[in-house]
């Protein structure tokens, strides 16, 4: 196990300010795509972040032109904001994932698709759990740059590779590290001052039996997508199908939950 694992996480980059331009956005009653279109084309990395995520197949813009009106009509005003919002905490954070034997592209893509499950999952269902969820599932994962640089550095990669093989991704990263990515983004996200309402959920979605109550449905829910959307292998058939035996294990509806990963694999048919 790395023992100094915490120096890589001790000088955390200062969070830029359009967090808190997207955050006054997010908190307003009175909004519309046009102030959300604003903000985000007034950041052009930002504005660059969020055209690359367009263009993932799991988006089907129907043949229509990928701007952030029409991405806004194909999802929601609080998943573009979500998703603006969560790419802004990962802006200087853009080390390699060589450890996992994943590029950042990789890593924006199963973030992405986090989300993506999340509001459509949700969005008939419980739409104030799904707003509520739509950043923790993306920043669940924000300490994998930070674990991968660890585990370079220290030139266990090959070893953290078997490992992944032979186990899973969580148990490895407990293993090398002496904890998961979750409990270590929660970590990241209490430094920068985030609310209990995000942390919570991410530190207990591999930890469900220690979980508080009023958390453990959320984070629940951050094990499932988390499970589909592996860095590695996201949307593996086996993942899918952990995914609706845990599901099922809690008592839930896994009908909505099959919908929305058939959906999304149909939109990825369309764009291939």
């Amino acid at each position: 196990m790395i023992k100094n694992f915490a120096k890589y996480i001790q000088n955390l980059p200062t969070l830029p300010e359009i967090i808190i331009d997207l955050d006054s956005f997010r908190k307003s009653k009175n909004r519309n795509f046009k102030q959300l279109a604003m903000i985000i084309k007034k950041d052009k990395s930002l504005h660059l972040d969020i055209l690359k995520v367009m263009d993932f197949q799991i988006f089907d813009f129907f043949n229509k032109p990928k701007n952030i009106q029409n991405f806004i009509s194909i999802t929601s005003l609080e998943f573009v904001c979500a998703l603006a919002t969560s790419l802004s905490f990962c802006r200087n954070i853009k080390t390699n994932l060589f450890s996992y034997a994943a590029t950042f592209d990789d890593f924006l893509y199963s973030n992405t698709l986090s989300m993506l499950i999340v509001e459509m999952w949700l969005k008939k269902s419980d739409k104030k759990l799904k707003d509520e969820l739509l950043i923790p599932a993306f920043l669940q994962d924000l300490a994998k740059p930070f674990i991968s640089q660890a585990i370079s550095e220290n030139k266990l990669t090959e070893q953290f590779l078997n490992e992944i093989k032979n186990s899973n991704m969580s148990k490895a990263e407990e293993k090398f590290i002496g904890f998961n990515s979750q409990r270590i983004s929660s970590t990241i996200l209490k430094n920068w001052g985030l609310s209990h309402n995000i942390i919570f959920p991410i530190l207990f979605s591999k930890d469900l039996k220690n979980c508080p109550d009023e958390f453990r449905l959320k984070a629940l829910i951050l094990n499932i997508v988390s499970i589909v959307s592996n860095l590695r292998e996201p949307l593996l058939e086996s993942n899918i199908k952990k995914a609706i035996n845990e599901i099922e294990l809690f008592g839930l509806n896994s009908d909505t939950f099959l919908s929305t990963i058939s959906n999304i694999n149909d939109n990825i048919k369309s764009n291939s």
